[in-house]
This record gives structure tokens, sequence and C-alpha cells, in this order.
């Protein structure tokens, strides 16, 4: 008689698991010149059911590297990295990921390799979970973010926006190097228009912090336009001071942390970075 397998565990409310789970790549459209959106399907019916700001691992298998190692020196073992979904829990039977390509991405570039019907492997432990509705007792909320960290801020606007009753301020502070770079922007400028007075997106545009405006960059009534790097002046400029009924999220690149509060894996922020010295503390920062 054959063994039952062992029941599967959950993180959350999820559908996919706490081990790897298979899944297939239905569809694929690019975005713009280096960003793809990928579908994966699920069951019929299904949501993805993720946690609000929380994310998804993704495997892709012998894509990983020693420390130190060029972009092709690959050492046998998996590549892992974290996505959130561009997609809301609304869409049943598939989800969708807006993945930017990287020089060198291991796992960008990999995924960038596949053809639909590709199975490809996620998994989603505690440790990817934030609180299902973490605004709870904040009267503002300031989202700080850089390149594809637009997607857990994305989610987090989803459902700010579209709870009822909530009427909370919220401002999106979000970095790229070049105004093509910039992901969801057609969605954004819908939110701030249909929102005006609630949500304010300043866009930050430029590859050094006193990069010159490129041409035509200029503000609208749907976003402010800045050029540099999201910095100290700026975050003070644009972002709800600290308070105890504010909150603060920031995601993107590892340097991006390391500047700002600290490694994502540290709750405190950290001594000496910018929110330290803006006087924000770790109950009022959240590092998605």
């Amino acid at each position: 008689m054959s063994e039952t397998p062992p029941a599967l565990e959950y993180a959350s409310t999820c559908f996919i698991p706490t081990t790897w789970l298979a899944l297939p790549l239905i569809e694929r459209k690019e975005y713009n010149h280096d960003s793809t959106v990928y579908s994966f399907g699920l069951p019929e019916g299904q949501s993805l059911n993720l946690p609000i700001c929380a994310c998804i691992l993704m495997k892709a298998p012998g894509r990983g590297r020693k420390d130190g190692g060029g972009k092709d020196d690959f050492d046998g073992s998996d590549a892992i990295r974290p996505y959130t979904p561009m997609s809301d829990n609304s869409m049943l039977g598939k989800f969708e990921l807006l993945v930017k390509r990287y020089d060198g991405g291991a796992v960008s570039q990999y995924l960038h390799g596949l053809e639909t019907g590709a199975m490809v492997e996620f998994k989603h432990i505690k440790f990817n979970i934030k609180a299902q509705y973490p605004f709870e007792g904040k009267k503002s909320i300031s989202l700080v973010c850089a390149g594809t960290g637009i997607t857990p801020c994305f989610q987090a606007l989803w459902k700010l926006l579209g709870t009822p009753g909530d009427d909370r301020k919220v401002v999106l502070l979000y970095g790229n190097k070049t105004v093509q770079d910039i992901l969801m922007k057609d969605e954004l400028d819908a939110w701030a228009a249909a929102h005006p007075g609630r949500l304010k997106i300043v866009h930050v545009v430029g590859n050094q912090p006193d990069e010159p405006a490129p041409p035509g960059w200029v503000s609208t009534p749907t976003y402010t336009a800045e050029t540099g790097w999201i910095d100290q002046a700026k975050i003070e400029k644009y972002c709800f001071p600290p308070a105890e009924d504010t909150m603060l999220f920031v995601c993107g690149l590892p340097a991006m942390y390391t500047i700002l509060c600290g490694p994502r894996t540290e709750k405190e922020v950290k001594e000496g970075s910018v929110l330290q010295k803006l006087g924000y503390t770790a109950e009022m920062v959240a590092k998605m």
C-alpha cells in the first residue's frame, strides 16, 4: 500500500506552500526595453491569495554564484530571489510578475530565456510575510522605492486606495535611472488623478546625485518630477516626518537599504543611516 504524501505546510493564506512548487509559465509580454510581464498558471478559479506587501521566492536551478564570481561563474547551486506580483488577489487562475532584466542577473536572465510551458519553482515562507493590512493606527504612509521595488508598493497602493473608508494620505517616492525605466507609470498616473489630495507621486530620475533633468522632464498634475537620487534631502522634503502615526516603507536593491535604513534582514534602523538621522525609529519603518 502506498504511503500518504506528507501534508503541505503554508506560511499564510497564499496558495504557494513553504516547499517548492512547480508552476507553468503560461504567457510572457514585453513591458518595456528591459522588463517583461510573466504569467504563471494556477488551478482554475484559484487566487494566489498573497498577503499584502508579502512576496514569493523563485528558484533558478544551477544559477547560483560564489561571492566575487563573474556573471557566468555559476557554481551549480540554485539562485533564489524574492518577487512581489504586479497582479492582485482578484486575478484567478494565474498571477503576474513584472521582472526587470539585469546584465548578468542570475534569475532575471534565466526567466527571460524560458519558453511558455516551462515549469518554474516557487515557495512562500514566513520571513516573506508582512501583516495582511499593515497600516492600522497610521494616518499617513510614505512609500520609498527604486526600480522593481515598485511592485510591493504597488500592492500597498492597491490595498490602501481600494479599501472603502480608508482615507489616510500616501506619498510615493520612486527612483529610476531614466524616464523610460519607470514601471507602471500609467497605472500610477491614473491613481493620482483619481485620488487628488490623498496620493502624491514623486518620480526621481537619474544616474548621478547632481544629474540635470532630461529634456522634457517636468512635473504634471499627476506627479512631481525630480532628478538625481533618492537621498536625505528628498525624503525630508516629500515624505511624512517621523511620528507615531506614520509609517515609511522601503523597497529596492541591497545598496538602497544600506544607505537609507540598514539591511532588510534587520528590523532596527541602522545607526548613521539616512532614516535614523531624520529621526525615524524601527516602529516607523518597514523594510519590504
